[in-house]
């Protein structure tokens, strides 16, 4: 499980030009373990679903301040 965490952690940080908030490994972690319990065993989708919470994150994090 840690494949797709690390990619979409390394993906979005390039894209996004910027370092993930403290805490975000842990709640990708815990969102993308939910996912494959309910099903999806590909990594590449795992990663896919992993960048788009984090840019859900970005954006919920961004209207908060």
């Amino acid at each position: 499980m840690n494949l797709p965490v690390d990619r979409a952690l390394s993906i979005y940080e390039t894209l996004a030009d910027r370092s993930a908030v403290k805490g975000t490994r842990e709640r990708l972690s815990k969102h993308l373990m939910k996912i494959y319990l309910e099903g999806e065993r590909d990594p590449h989708r795992l990663t896919v679903h992993g960048l788009s919470y984090l840019r859900n994150f970005d954006r919920e994090t961004d209207s908060r301040n």
